[in-house]
């Protein structure tokens, strides 16, 4: 069998892609590592890395012979819309090299996901439900159980820790730099240090909406926001803008809910508290004389919150997959994996809130099978999940393809 070569190039900002080099090598791969910024660098703790000094406009010319130089069959990475990730995987495609698209799983908590060619809505997952089912007979039902501790304050260590470092240092080392963040890092600090500041009156406001709410029999409506910068959203959104799409959807449901139906938009757990979600959406609801049935929250039970949901209506959140499995009615605003004939509901957002339609429960076993079996694997970026993750993703990128439409 030939030598397998896999070149990392940006994964967490942990040290997951360090420990999975030293998996695919004890599995007998070769590994080698670009480092694009010295984030990168600081979390590899291995040898063999190198780094990329060029200027941007280089790269694609020099990943292309980096990969046929060195003989690379594997390309793996986190984020495949990265400015500097999207050429190195197009020219990848293009000389045959396995591409491999490493993110947290689908399905929450302490699943991991492994993708070939792209991430989300652009991996190449089967369509039909024939095919469908033929993967989902040889995999079984993910569970929604936590496995791993891990610690968020050491993960946000490390995320500060790598973000200052490319602050300080990238103009002189890596100069072909680019942040794929939209934010700048300090500013996001700055807005999740007033976030915790604020932390106890916003999960006490979320505690007397959801105590309101939860009551009666009037149809409630779930709106999960998701990150505005996520590649999620600016690639398979509708609109690169969540506060555009956010508002429409507010606006959508202004015009065509039932009088009686309420609207609960709950943030994003880790959103940097920038955006003024509350006061945004709530301006938008008494444009449109609801300000009354539409409340944003930051905190509060998702799971008890799905129990109590008519419908959910997201752009392509995960948290769609929680509530399929749950039997709730969801609406995709945008691409998703799960947008899929049988799960989400096809007719329009102003028909939705009156009449939404339930997912067939059998579809969704299928799906989350054929899921399980092609793109997850257990394990986590940080904490106590993180080399069972790393041993289970090396296993993944080393063995044969389980999607049906790539090569491998």
């Amino acid at each position: 069998m030939a030598e397998r070569c896999a070149l990392l190039l940006q994964g967490p900002s942990s040290t997951f892609f360090s420990h999975l080099g030293d998996a695919l090598e004890a599995r007998g791969a070769r590994v080698l590592r670009l480092h694009l910024s010295p984030g990168d660098a600081l979390f590899w703790r291995r040898g063999g890395g190198r780094s990329y000094r060029g200027p941007f406009a280089d790269w694609p010319a020099f990943v292309e012979a980096f990969m046929a130089a060195e003989g690379v069959t594997d390309l793996v990475l986190l984020g495949d819309n990265r400015p500097l990730h999207r050429p190195a995987v197009d020219r990848a495609k293009a000389m045959g090299v396995r591409v491999h698209h490493v993110e947290l799983g689908y399905v929450r908590p302490d699943w991991l996901t492994v993708e070939p060619d792209g991430g989300g809505a652009g991996a190449p997952f089967p369509a039909d439900w024939p095919a469908l089912e033929a993967l989902a007979a040889r995999g079984e039902v993910p569970q929604e159980t936590r496995l791993y501790r891990s610690s968020f304050a050491s993960y946000a260590a490390m995320d500060v820790a790598w973000n200052l470092a490319n602050l300080a240092l990238s103009w002189a080392t890596h100069p072909g730099y680019r942040r794929h963040q939209t934010w700048h890092p300090l500013a996001e600090y700055g807005g999740f240090l007033w976030k915790m500041l604020r932390a106890r009156r916003d999960r006490a406001h979320a505690a007397r909406v959801w105590e309101a709410w939860r009551q009666g029999e009037a149809p409630l409506f779930l709106f999960p926001l998701q990150l505005r910068t996520d590649f999620q959203i600016r690639a398979h959104g509708p609109d690169p803008d969540l506060r555009e799409t956010a508002k429409a959807v507010v606006r959508s449901f202004a015009l065509h809910a039932p009088p009686e139906a309420r609207l609960l938009v709950k943030e994003h757990p880790v959103d940097n508290g920038l955006t003024p979600w509350r006061r945004l959406l709530r301006a938008t609801a008494a444009r449109h004389g609801a300000e009354d049935r539409v409340e944003v929250i930051d905190g509060g039970d998702l799971g008890a919150m799905l129990g109590r949901a008519a419908g959910l209506a997201t752009v392509n959140s995960t948290v769609g997959l929680s509530a399929l499995r749950r039997g709730v009615p969801v609406k995709t605003l945008g691409r998703a994996i799960f947008d899929r004939e049988g799960l989400v509901d096809p007719q329009p957002l102003a028909t939705f809130w009156s009449a939404p339609r339930p997912p067939e429960p059998g579809r969704v076993e299928t799906f989350l099978r054929a899921l399980a079996w092609t793109s997850l694997v257990r394990g986590n970026f940080d904490g106590e999940g993180l080399a069972e993750g790393a041993a289970n993703v090396a296993e993944r990128i080393l063995a044969p393809r389980r999607h049906p439409d790539t090569p491998g």
